[in-house]
């Protein structure tokens, strides 16, 4: 059978949990309660009026899902818009379309291109390349490093981009970092897209966790320019935000080309958000108490953070997410010995970039995802506090 299989699946690698796995499978722990934060799934509880709605609307179980959305799912999409950026007045239903997670969209969206090439930045989200593997684009991934704020070098992309047109991934904020990009530094790089005749796609799913100034949104940008989201694509979530990642919803924001062929993709291929899941993702747009009450609980983990790490000179609170971006002597190494000596199960930043060796720009970092309950996280920022201390 193996003649029968697309051979390019081999060129993709083994997700990151999977790589963990592998690499701790003969790691026996001193400790049999170990501690995830290797995985950034929420574990904050979702809002209490999501189930009430879901029941209410479970008469609708039995029927095909609009693959526009409804109105008042779509109304909710340009509204939160409004209001978390106050801005995207000139965008219409024509510029948004509802996704099955926002994995969905960033997975498929290079099915669609009359595009060749592939920019990620590195290290970067595993399904931006799935698709694009699979269609034989040419891939180059862009170090964003301390050295560049961890934001793209704007002169190396042009270089990439100048001769031949790319669709371009970027993440903001920044997931492994939690780096926030200026709104005039997106203007810049949409400008540099546009110029160059390319499509970026910007993924914003952690837009609504942060802990001092409100990071700034490609929208906003798109506003200033022209009030036209043409070469860009911007990714919005439910999974993050309100701590629904089961719900499997998210929306992207598009020119309406853009939206008009990825519609007419995912009528022939791709799920959709079920009638109830549509109801109760409206009312988690809509509703912002419970985004505030989100944020305030992961500000609680990091400020334990900041309590048990300031003394490390390579820790440094990041600017949104939940993510620390920790640099260590050897990632792979550390994620090994902390998982032995104190059972805690972290990811090396290796397994989420692209290079060998040295050439890796994660090999000398650990990422934790702050996701578990407060007292949870606690524990384990102490056992990261005395492996530091120890080593």
């Amino acid at each position: 059978m193996r003649d029968l299989i697309n051979q390019n699946i081999i060129k993709i690698n083994d997700y990151p949990f999977e790589r963990l796995s592998a690499l701790l499978k003969d790691t026996r722990p001193l400790k049999k309660e170990i501690i995830n934060l290797s995985i950034g799934q929420p574990n904050h509880k979702t809002p209490f009026f999501v189930d009430p709605i879901i029941k209410k609307h479970k008469t609708n179980w039995n029927l095909y899902p609009p693959l526009i959305g409804l109105d008042c799912l779509k109304k909710s999409y340009l509204n939160w818009i409004v209001r978390r950026f106050n801005s995207g007045r000139f965008l219409s239903s024509e510029n948004i379309l509802p996704l099955s997670g926002s994995r969905e969209g960033l997975f498929t969206i290079s099915l669609i291109l009359n595009i060749k090439k592939l920019i990620v930045p590195n290290p970067f989200y595993q399904a931006y390349l799935g698709s694009s593997i699979l269609g034989n684009m040419r891939i180059t991934y862009l170090d964003l490093d301390v050295e560049n704020n961890y934001l793209y070098d704007l002169e190396k992309l042009e270089n990439e981009i100048s001769k031949r047109p790319a669709l371009i991934y970027f993440c903001s904020p920044s997931n492994p970092q939690g780096k926030c990009a200026s709104l005039n530094y997106l203007r810049k790089l949409i400008n540099l897209v546009r110029k160059n005749n390319s499509l970026i796609v910007i993924d914003e799913c952690y837009t609504d966790i942060y802990y001092n100034t409100k990071p700034a949104g490609a929208v906003e940008a798109c506003e200033g320019l022209g009030k036209s989201m043409k070469n860009v694509i911007v990714s919005h979530t439910l999974s993050k935000r309100s701590n629904a990642a089961g719900i499997r919803s998210a929306f992207i924001t598009a020119d309406k080309d853009i939206i008009k062929a990825l519609k007419k993709f995912r009528s022939y291929s791709a799920p959709t958000i079920p009638i109830p899941l549509q109801y109760a993702s409206s009312a988690l747009w809509n509703d912002d108490k419970h985004v505030a009450a989100n944020r305030l609980e992961y500000k609680k983990k990091f400020d334990y953070a900041d309590k048990y790490l300031s003394f490390y000179k390579h820790y440094k609170r990041p600017e949104a997410g939940f993510y620390i971006w920790l640099k260590v002597k050897n990632g792979e190494k550390t994620t090994i010995d902390l998982y032995k000596e104190y059972s805690l199960k972290v990811m090396p930043g290796s397994f989420l970039a692209k290079g060998l060796g040295n050439n890796n720009p994660g090999k000398n970092f650990i990422r934790l995802a702050l996701v578990p309950k407060l007292i949870v996280c606690k524990e384990a920022l102490i056992r990261v506090k005395k492996y530091l201390y120890e080593k």
